[in-house]
């Protein structure tokens, strides 16, 4: 849930121009817009999600999507969208009345909800329940569900593994999380970055948000050689000054948002920090310690594809184009 009480119609209007609507599911992205395996090797032809401290290896074809609205609102999801295996993180859910319960629960088959593997937090104690073609794993606060014929679903779950960095470089937890007003700890004008080698994408929850207790990592993704350079001069080309904000539409306390991006990034300067602010009504931009830069499209897009996809945000109208492109 979104915490910004005095944004509540700015965010109504953010979330009905990204996502069409409400009672509609959000669009599902292009499996082509994830990252590649990292260090750790992951079955053939799979890839590592990450969330909370918790991996799991998928076939490399699956797609993302909302998990929240894939497996609670099933009764509203297209054919097309059934038809595509996704990777889902929590998100808003459409107000919908999915029928819920019977033996088996409609939210356990897969030709209610399609293939999909999905993470929550949860407080549940460890241990794993079966209903239907439906597999949850409750493992150190992470809730993996995991709807998938019996021989895909069990190769799955047998991937499932507990990380204190995952294979794509990022920790499970950052300062960030329980201080959102930080900055990079080693500050470097992103401008001055010679021989970037890689970037790693480490989306964390934020002090007030869903993990608030104990923030840790949503997702990530690794870009590597000339994407990764790629990605460092679209952010240096940003102009400086943040934003865009919107300050008047909410709480100073909430104005963070929930979650934001930190890049690690691997050059000749050595291992350094670029802080990625999107989600709240303030404080957006890029911030590499020396000077922060406002958000574009162009410097943003490849830190926020795939499993770092954004589905909720507030602040501003200028901020839907650059965070839910059409």
């Amino acid at each position: 849930m979104r915490r910004s009480a005095a944004a509540a119609f700015t965010l109504l209007v953010l979330t009905m121009s990204a996502c069409a609507a409400r009672n509609q599911a959000p669009p599902e992205v292009s499996a082509s817009a994830g990252p590649e395996v990292g260090a750790s090797a992951a079955p053939e032809g799979w890839r590592w999600e990450s969330y909370g401290g918790i991996e799991v290896a998928v076939p490399g074809s699956w797609g993302w999507a909302n998990g929240s609205q894939r497996l609670h609102a099933w009764c509203i999801t297209r054919a097309d969208e059934l038809a595509r295996p996704v990777v889902g993180r929590p998100g808003a859910v459409a107000t919908v009345g999915c029928w819920v319960g019977g033996s088996p629960d409609p939210i356990t088959l897969v030709r209610k909800t399609g293939q999909l593997v999905t993470f929550d937090r949860t407080s549940e104690p460890p241990g794993v329940r079966q209903e239907g073609d439906q597999t949850v794993v409750l493992r150190d606060g992470v809730m993996i569900t995991v709807n998938a014929p019996q021989e895909l679903r069990q190769r799955i779950v047998g991937t499932i593994r507990r990380v204190d960095v995952d294979s794509y470089g990022c920790p499970v937890e950052h300062p960030i999380g329980l201080h959102p007003q930080q900055r990079p700890r080693k500050p470097v004008g992103v401008a001055s970055l010679r021989d970037v080698a890689s970037v790693s994408a480490c989306k964390y929850e934020v002090a007030g948000g869903a993990g608030s207790s104990s923030p840790r990592l949503v997702s990530s993704l690794r870009l590597d050689g000339s994407a990764a350079a790629g990605a460092v001069r679209e952010i240096a080309k940003a102009p400086v000054g943040g934003g865009p904000d919107a300050p008047q539409t909410c709480l100073p306390e909430v104005s963070y948002g929930d979650e934001a991006i930190v890049l690690l990034v691997r050059s000749a300067a050595g291992p350094t920090e670029i802080l990625l602010r999107y989600d709240g009504c303030d404080h957006n931009g890029f911030d590499d310690g020396v000077s922060v830069r406002t958000l574009t499209a162009a410097a943003v897009a490849p830190l926020i594809a795939g499993p770092n996809v954004v589905f909720n945000f507030s602040g501003p109208q200028e901020k839907v184009p650059i965070l839910r492109p059409s």
